[in-house]
């Protein structure tokens, strides 16, 4: 045994869910759960512990307890950095991603704490950030289809995750599934759904759950009936995409859009960005026309100010499309 990893928070099923999957990975400590922090506070006092993950608001209980090697505060605040050495850990995040953050700053050394703040600093305001150009939803709508659009928001969206953590969501009525997503997960989008539907707090966790891993970006495998997807209503939906960008760890969300979607124009204005993927087809010219006319017949020009077209072009032995240039 590596030692002790006493574990204690006032969300119950939260921690409960994480201390499961913590002692699962990290099967080197020998795991001790509280929800009590006076009993916490006793064990340690008694026992002693090499690592710590606690609520922050349960920090001052331990303040003058020795023996412990590091500290991790759950936070709900992306951006909070604690003193005296202390390691704060995004609570509304993946568990793979919290354990992979205990697990570096662990082997970090005895400036762990210093180390977390330096680069938490430079994610939320410095050169980091300063390099994507895009975060918040991306949406890759066209009115024009079969060329190649899912294969460009996917591509969109592995590129993105070498800088910062993003999550593709197909919204397609007919997505093709495992055709696209190499990993199949037990559940879907509809079950994100439901999940917000009951206001659980723990959302950052039950996401990691769902997810699979493509290329470095994280993917919810989408619906698989065309008609529960109809029957979301729009709002549901820009609901359900601020609380992942608020309460989970995702700084980008990539909207793989279909025509069948509820709100789709609503949606589309709630983008920082859009990208139109078109081909220079009559056909597909006529439609595309259209479709910018619509947009400004019902009062949603500005979502074209936000646009980018990308022209895709025929690979000539596939029939598949591809980005030009």
């Amino acid at each position: 045994m590596s030692g002790s990893f006493v574990v204690c928070d006032v969300q119950e099923e939260y921690i409960e869910r994480l201390f499961k999957i913590l002692s699962e990975r990290m099967s080197e400590y020998q795991f001790h759960l509280f929800h009590d922090p006076d009993r916490m506070k006793e064990f340690i006092e008694k026992s002693g512990a090499e690592i710590l993950l606690i609520g922050d608001e349960y920090r001052e209980k331990i303040r003058d307890s020795p023996g412990i090697r590091r500290i991790f505060l759950l936070t709900e605040n992306k951006d909070f950095s604690p003193e005296n050495g202390d390691i704060s850990i995004f609570r509304y995040q993946p568990a793979g991603q919290i354990i992979s953050e205990i697990r570096g700053k662990i082997r970090d050394g005895p400036q762990a704490g210093k180390v977390c703040r330096e680069s938490k600093s430079r994610n939320s305001s410095g050169s980091i950030r300063e390099r994507i150009k895009t975060r918040g939803m991306i949406g890759i709508y066209s009115p024009v289809h079969r060329i190649g659009k899912t294969r460009f928001a996917m591509n969109l969206g592995q590129k993105l995750s070498e800088k910062a953590p993003v999550l593709y969501l197909n919204l397609e009525g007919y997505s093709g599934g495992g055709y696209y997503l190499p990993e199949k997960t037990d559940q879907d989008l509809g079950d994100l759904i439901y999940c917000m539907k009951q206001e659980r707090q723990d959302y950052g966790l039950k996401i990691s759950s769902m997810t699979g891993q493509s290329g470095g970006m994280d993917y919810m495998m989408p619906m698989k009936n065309e008609t529960d997807l109809r029957a979301v209503r729009g709002e549901e939906w820009i609901h359900l995409f601020d609380r992942i960008l608020e309460k989970c760890i995702y700084e980008v969300l990539i909207l793989d859009l279909g025509d069948c979607i509820d709100g789709l124009y609503d949606i589309l204005r709630n983008c920082t960005r859009i990208y139109t993927p078109y081909i220079t087809e009559s056909a597909a010219m006529a439609k595309l026309a259209q479709y910018e006319d619509n947009l400004r017949t019902a009062g949603y020009g500005d979502v074209l100010m936000r646009t980018v077209k990308k022209q895709m072009q025929r690979k000539r032995c596939t029939g598949e499309r591809t980005e030009a240039g």
